[in-house]
Order: structure tokens, then C-alpha cells, then sequence
């Protein structure tokens, strides 16, 4: 049924709700017999949620730290030197 709905065959359906579950890595089986998808339940913990996600942003924020310190070196190396801008006094 699906196969008709995406314009496949039935094997090429099939590879690619395989290619779906690996990718999205799901928690699925495929019964080939009954053409069914079988769902596992990965119930996630509201404490288990917070964490993923708090180092999710711990280092996405690290990254951006680096992008950041790597940009101001570029512009500090492309700019003239202290001492060569810099009035000594002396003629």
C-alpha cells in the first residue's frame, strides 16, 4: 500500500523505510510478512531530556566561543602592529 502511495516497488519501499529507520535512528522493525513497521517506545525522562539538551547547548555555546576567538585572531594578525602605529617621539 505504501509502495503505491510513493511510486515503488515493494522492495524498493522497503529499502527505503530501511534507509528511513537507520537514518533517523529509530527504534523499529520491519515485518516483511505482514508489511507492517513496528515502533518501539523510547519513553524519554523529562531529567534525561534536560541533559541532552544542556549539552546540546554546552557545545553548540563552545563552538561559537571558538568561531569567535578564531575571528578576533584573524583580524588582530590582518591589522598593523602596536608598535608600527604607535608615536615614539623620536625624529
Amino acid at each position: 500500500m505504501l509502495a503505491d502511495k510513493l511510486n515503488m516497488t515493494p522492495e524498493e519501499a522497503e529499502r527505503w523505510i530501511v534507509n528511513l529507520i537507520r537514518n533517523a535512528r529509530l527504534d523499529a522493525k520491519i515485518d516483511s510478512k505482514l508489511g507492517h513497521v513496528v515502533m518501539g517506545n523510547n519513553a524519554v525522562s523529562p531529567y534525561q531530556q534536560v541533559i541532552e539538551k544542556t549539552k546540546s547547548l554546552s557545545f553548540r555555546s563552545q563552538m561559537l566561543a571558538m568561531n569567535i576567538e578564531k575571528k578576533l585572531n584573524q583580524n588582530s594578525r590582518s591589522e598593523a602592529p602596536n608598535w608600527a602605529t604607535q608615536d615614539s617621539g623620536f625624529y
